[in-house]
């Protein structure tokens, strides 16, 4: 894992959305896990969890292409069934056609029974963070591959008023790793991408794809899976705050 150290000053931290603020309860893992429990296939959370990130990757590789919410109907459903095949076949559990449609099908079938931010928690380490940075003079904003406005998201789970800009590739029209997406919100902010952080969950999409604008990135951790990577990671956002305040003016450390 690789250490991260703040770079210096900074203006803005942005903020990835899903698995950096809120995560499915319980976590996607659990739920593929309990849904293949209930057609006989024994999976292992931590092994699913694991499997997950080739999931991740082939997401972020495809949305990147062509938008999911931009492709016809039986080609989402296709694609989705086409990722969850990979998670299975990732994490050495059955994925022919029929078991693949089956463990879809129990996978999002609760889905449809409540308003859709109910899915989902807060972690107990956003509000903190986001209140420590702006006590010490920073911009926050959230850049997320959300296909939805996800004000509703942010008003639900109070952290609508600490952010200065939501920016959504359902907004912009592009998915991150896409520069668009992150010079939509350098540009309104009017910062330096030098003196800007990105934090988020995946490595293509947030870290090599705030680099690519010349932002400052680091990877979010939290569930350990990334013990190999040599990209500046961190665990939590508490870690977070903790580092890059340590590197602002002397006054933002009274924050």
């Amino acid at each position: 894992m690789g250490t991260f150290i703040s770079p210096g000053p900074l203006d803005l931290v942005t903020f990835d959305l899903y698995d950096t603020f809120i995560e499915l309860k319980p976590p996607r893992w659990e739920r593929l896990a309990r849904a293949a429990a209930q057609i006989g296939i024994d999976a292992d959370v931590d092994v699913l969890r694991e499997a997950d990130i080739i999931a991740e990757d082939y997401f972020t590789i495809e949305n990147g292409a062509v938008p999911i919410r931009d492709r016809a109907k039986a080609d989402q459903e296709a694609f989705r069934l086409e990722l969850m095949r990979i998670w299975l076949e990732a994490a050495g559990l059955p994925h022919d056609p029929e078991t693949v449609r089956e463990l879809r099908r129990r996978y999002v079938s609760e889905f449809d029974e409540r308003p859709y931010h109910e899915y989902y928690r807060l972690f107990d380490d956003v509000m903190p963070t986001l209140r420590r940075l702006r006590r010490a003079g920073l911009k926050t904003a959230l850049i997320s591959n959300a296909d939805d406005d996800v004000t509703v998201v942010a008003v639900h789970f109070d952290f609508a008023l600490l952010m200065d800009l939501l920016v959504t590739s359902a907004f912009v029209g592009y998915e991150k790793p896409d520069p668009r997406t992150f010079y939509a919100a350098l540009d309104p902010l009017g910062v330096d991408p030098q003196r800007t952080l990105h934090i988020g969950d995946q490595a293509k999409s947030d870290v090599v794809g705030a680099r690519g604008v010349g932002m400052n990135a680091v990877l979010l951790d939290r569930y350990h899976r990334h013990p190999q990577t040599d990209i500046p990671t961190v665990n939590s956002l508490t870690e977070l705050a903790d580092k890059v305040l340590a590197g602002q003016p002397e006054p933002a450390l009274r924050g």
